[in-house]
Parts: structure tokens; sequence; C-alpha cells
């Protein structure tokens, strides 16, 4: 009976454990958030959230030879296929997915898309989710769980630990700049390589970082 006890006291703990990380099992794959996404499903997409409506997190495959995912906005997808889950320590999760597309005009497609899943269901960058899913599946997996609100120092502490205002004024070193840009330009070669950026997004971002 202790035993028992103790075991339910620890199911909430293993239950959000259990999507902690994206996983891929029987057929199902698992979103950051606990979303499913399985064969005979219908998945509805937003809108693009990259120029010109282009998804950032939706992808059409090689074998389609084609980029136009902006005719996908506000379409439905019958998913008939689920396969190539991979993971990515960068949080660019992606899952293949075979199916068909019903646009907003009516008229269908058989889409073979790439879909980095838990950023095109919490959107990034402050922009709009690309998959629609229910607002509990959407919180974005970096982002903490139940955590304490920070405390504000009271205005005296504030006042007692502030920089002086000639500390403010002093430079940023050129060689700590030049790190962080350097920093920068490797965050957004990761999304252009992981499909978040176009190349034309990529040179724009890098080349605004070393202008600065």
């Amino acid at each position: 009976m202790k035993k028992l006890f103790v075991l339910l006291q620890l199911l909430p703990l293993i239950t959000a454990a259990q999507y902690a990380s994206p996983r891929f099992e029987h057929d199902t794959l698992f979103t950051s958030g606990g979303y499913k996404i399985y064969k005979g499903q219908v998945l509805q997409l937003g809108n693009g959230s990259s120029d010109a409506g282009y998804f950032r997190f939706v992808k059409f495959h090689t074998n389609m030879a084609r980029n136009d995912t902006y005719t996908l906005q506000g379409s439905s997808i019958l998913v008939k296929d689920l396969r190539q889950f991979k993971l990515s320590s960068s949080g660019n999760h992606t899952i293949r997915i075979t199916g068909t597309a019903t646009r907003k005009d009516k008229s269908t497609l058989e889409a073979d898309v790439i879909m980095t899943f838990d950023k095109a269901i919490y959107g990034e960058f402050g922009l709009a989710p690309e998959l629609v899913v229910p607002d509990e599946y959407r919180k974005s997996p970096a982002a903490p769980v139940n955590e304490e609100p920070v405390k504000q120092p009271a205005k005296e502490e504030v006042k007692k630990t502030a920089a002086p205002e000639e500390l403010n004024k002093q430079p940023v070193p050129e060689d700590l700049k030049k790190r962080l840009v350097a920093d920068e330009i490797k965050k957004l070669f990761d999304l252009y390589k992981a499909g978040a950026l176009t190349k034309e997004e990529y040179e724009k971002q890098k080349k605004k970082l070393l202008e600065q």
C-alpha cells in the first residue's frame, strides 16, 4: 500500500517528464508540449510567418521541386504518413509528413512537407504560430514551468546597486563586440541550415549585424 502511495505521488512528475522532449512512437509524434500527430489526423495550418506569407517551419520536401509554401496558408492537411523524425540540439525538431492538403479555395494538393513541429506550434521571434493547435499545447519548450515569480528589489536596493552613469556610457570593447556579433551570426546560420530562414533573410540579417 505504501509503495502504491509513493507511485501515485510520483505519477505527475513521470507524466511531465514524458513530454520533456518530443518522441515518435507507434506512428505517432508527441511534441514537446504533448500534442499528438498521427495518421488520419487533420492538421490545420495558419499563415506563413515569413515574408510574403512563406512558412518558416513548414517546407515542401525536395521531391516536390517547389517552395511556394504560401499557397498552404489556411489549409488543412489529412495526414497519410509520418517518417524521418529528427531531434535537434537547437530545438529544430522535424518530421516528414505526407498527406492531402485542402486549401482555402477548396483545391487539393498531395503534399510532402518537412515540419519543424515545435516551432510551428508555439511560433518564434514573437511571430504567430504556423500550426494551429489548442492553447494548452502551445507552451514553448524553452519556457520555464511553474517558476516562482522573480522578486523585484526595493527602490533603495536598486539605487545602491545601479551602475554609475559614467560606467553605463563606456563603449563595449571591440573584441567583445566582435564575439557577440559572431555568436549572433552563428545562431542565424543554424536557423538557415534548419530551414527556418531563407538564404535572403539570413544574408540580410547577417549584413545588419556586420554593419553595427
